[in-house]
């Protein structure tokens, strides 16, 4: 099974982010879906470095691990 990282959903850096909690760029999606699930955010910094680079927001990384978002 191949790895998927972070870096085939990071979209663009948006205002007002918090960059913390932040994954890296080679961390596995899987990881920034952990992250924001505990710390409930919809999307979370992708650093490189330690400068923020982009974001990736949760709807896209359980998109890209075929999973749908459970709906309140």
């Amino acid at each position: 099974m191949k790895t998927r990282t972070v870096t085939a959903i990071i979209q663009p850096l948006q205002d007002g982010v918090p960059l913390y909690p932040s994954v890296t760029t080679e961390e596995r999606i899987t990881r920034a879906i952990e992250l924001m699930v505990t710390f409930n955010l919809k999307c979370i910094a992708v650093t490189r470095g330690a400068k923020p680079i982009g974001v990736v927001r949760l709807a896209d990384a359980f998109q890209e691990m075929g999973l749908r978002e459970a709906k309140e």
